[in-house]
């Protein structure tokens, strides 16, 4: 078990957690002033909505952070119900946003799905024993609340969370051993289908034609993606300062949200956002080696699915910044203008921090596994423990 977590919590990820909380208020306030005054707003509108669901987010960290992680394995079906049940009421509710239908009460009901099924997945792959590299385990169990997602998803559409619900799902089965043979076979089975999907709807497939497209014919369509790439080389090596960017003021749509990254590229330059890069690197590494010293199945993969979602969600925002993906709008995590998203990643990082705990997740009983993929010794003795107990 790593040093950080020998004494209780891992104090690294929530040092850098909250070390990118801050400069996210510094960086929303700054970019999104412009755009406040010119809707006839205080330029510290947005900046105070930030906060309060930055305070929000602290506190749900703490919260997070005292409820033992064996919550979600036991909540897991009812977490994920209520996240669908939420999403399908956004659907038909009818109120569409840039061609989707992604939002209930101001909040983005698909992101408590995206928990509901990280957990129940993490709690039929850890009890699954030794049938994980039967059909059942691999395919037919993972398959009901996935193909719930993928409906509701497309119905929205919201693609690039769609495409974030396979990545998960596929990492996930590779972690807790499944059959390859019958996951290679449904991943590309389903190719077909999700690009199908994509191409059914005229927005997506002009945002796809606009990024292939390189002899300006789309030059609408790909407005953010060139103010994007201005805005990064307009900042240099060191940026213009704080404050002192000239792509938010009416060139780059919703840049204290969708292309955050590239917003901080302009005023901190490229020192400005390395760093960034380090602070996420330093982050997902420390969920990764949470997941290597959880002393169940469960926390393992929790923790693997808890830190990739948020490393997807990091890396198909800067990869659009920077022009390797097609427009999409995934928020940076805590680090875009406050929403669903954060607070949402505030309780990943507070689930994280619980696992990290040693004594969390004593009662989760789980079956033994002659070929489980190795834990440290100490894990290996709790899971001997459990064996005897079951």
């Amino acid at each position: 078990m790593s040093n950080t977590q020998s004494s209780g919590m891992n104090k690294l990820l929530l040092f850098v957690t909250l070390a990118l909380m801050c400069f996210g208020i510094a960086v929303v306030y700054s970019i999104s002033a412009p755009v406040a005054v010119s809707k006839n707003l205080s330029p510290e509108y947005f900046l105070m909505k930030h906060l309060y669901k930055v305070v929000a987010s602290v506190i749900i960290i703490g919260v997070f952070y005292k409820i033992d992680y064996a919550l979600w394995k036991d909540s897991s079906r009812v977490i994920f119900g209520v996240g669908a049940l939420l999403t399908f009421a956004a659907i038909i509710s009818g109120g569409e946003v840039k061609g989707a239908s992604r939002w209930i009460f101001g909040i983005q009901p698909s992101e408590l799905m995206k928990f509901g099924f990280i957990c129940w997945i993490c709690a039929k792959l850890s009890n699954a024993g030794d049938e994980i590299k039967s059909i059942k385990c691999t395919i037919i169990q993972p398959a009901v609340p996935f193909l719930i997602s993928a409906i509701l998803l497309a119905l929205q559409p919201n693609y690039s969370m769609l495409l974030m619900f396979c990545a998960l799902l596929l990492t996930l089965l590779i972690i807790a051993g499944a059959n390859y043979k019958y996951v290679l076979i449904s991943f590309l089975s389903s190719l077909p289908l999700l690009a199908i999907a994509l191409l059914c709807k005229s927005h997506t497939r002009k945002r796809i034609k606009a990024y292939l497209a390189n002899d300006g014919s789309m030059k609408e369509s790909k407005h953010q993606l060139v103010h994007s790439l201005e805005a990064l080389g307009n900042g240099g090596l060191l940026g213009t300062g704080a404050g002192m960017g000239e792509q938010k003021l009416g060139y780059l749509p919703e840049a204290h949200k969708d292309v955050v990254y590239a917003a901080i590229g302009e005023e901190y330059g490229f020192v400005g956002t390395f760093l960034v890069l380090v602070a996420f690197a330093i982050l997902f590494s420390q969920g990764y080696n949470i997941a290597r010293g959880a002393t169940t199945r469960f926390g393992k993969y929790m923790a693997v699915a808890l830190t990739t979602s948020l490393f997807l969600n990091f890396i198909i925002h800067v990869c659009v910044c920077v022009g390797l993906f097609p427009t999409t709008g995934q928020p940076l995590p805590f680090l875009s203008f406050g929403g669903t998203n954060l607070l949402l990643s505030a309780a990943f990082i507070g689930i994280l921090l619980n696992i990290s705990r040693p004594t969390s997740g004593r009662s989760i009983r789980e079956p033994y596994m002659n070929n489980t993929v190795s834990f440290n010794a100490g894990s290996a003795m709790n899971f001997g423990a459990r064996r005897s107990s079951i």
